[in-house]
């Protein structure tokens, strides 16, 4: 999970409010149906989140162009959804820009997807005090929580509950989702895991740069498994350093 530094929200998005404050409908099912306003407003979590998917790393696309009364609106593969559960929010709450994120897939997916926003549904549940036990990805500590290992499974920092339910709740850990992070990590580590120090370090150098625009797919599990790789090549190297024999010059080869 990678940390989203929330940025101010749309305008469009606050003009609706104070528009409709007073409507009897007021609520997120009404901003819904006014077009441009919900095509702002998924724009703009779509780039603060440099195009992943807020709780399982995977890329958002725009699929499709539309256009409607001359003006031209993106599809994207992604839905907007609620950090608190609209079961437990205010009207005004599930209108708020700092309650929303991205989250793949797109709202008229045909499967139900067994991970991110889809799996989390109207967790966790405020009236049973559950939202203790959710690491957001609006939590600037998120990154650090989760492990990864080689094989893009993902793990909990022992004692962390909140991790570990996370986990569970949102399905972090499922088939599909280990499989696309174990291509991505042998796409840059290789099938063996032997790229090269040095071209590891450049990789990670260039990941870490990255903070604006699209963001490479799972950039924070690639992150993890290179300083990993890094620290074992170093561990490596370090321990065959110590052990290669010294190379005696031989008596006969010194200069008289």
């Amino acid at each position: 999970m990678r940390w989203i530094q929330k940025k101010n929200e749309p305008h469009e998005l606050t003009e609706w409010r104070i528009r409709y404050a007073k409507d009897n409908n007021f609520g997120y099912d009404l901003m819904r149906q006014d077009k441009n306003v919900t095509k702002v407003v998924t724009e703009s979590l779509v780039e603060e989140q440099g195009w992943l998917c807020a709780y399982s790393g995977m890329r958002i696309e725009s699929y499709q162009d539309i256009e409607n009364n001359g003006t031209k609106y993106h599809v994207w593969c992604c839905h907007i959804d609620h950090v608190k559960a609209q079961d437990y929010c205010t009207a005004e709450e599930t209108v708020i820009y700092i309650n929303m994120v991205a989250s793949y897939p797109g709202p008229n997916y045909e499967n139900e997807l067994p991970y991110g926003g889809h799996k989390k549904r109207n967790w966790p549940n405020y009236n049973k005090g559950e939202q203790n036990l959710f690491v957001s990805p609006l939590d600037p500590s998120c990154e650090t929580r989760f492990v990864f290992d080689f094989q893009g499974n993902i793990k909990h920092n022992d004692g962390d509950t909140a991790a570990k339910t996370t986990i569970e709740k949102l399905g972090l850990n499922s088939i599909d989702l280990r499989k696309e992070r174990r291509g991505r990590i042998q796409g840059t580590l290789g099938l063996k895991n032997d790229l090269p120090i040095k071209d590891a370090r450049i990789r990670l150098r260039k990941l870490k740069s990255q903070n604006q625009g699209r963001l490479e797919p799972f950039c924070f599990v690639l992150i993890q498994v290179l300083e990993k790789h890094i620290k074992r090549l170093e561990k490596i190297a370090k321990k065959t350093a110590k052990y290669k024999p010294i190379n005696k010059i031989n008596p006969q080869n010194r200069r008289k």
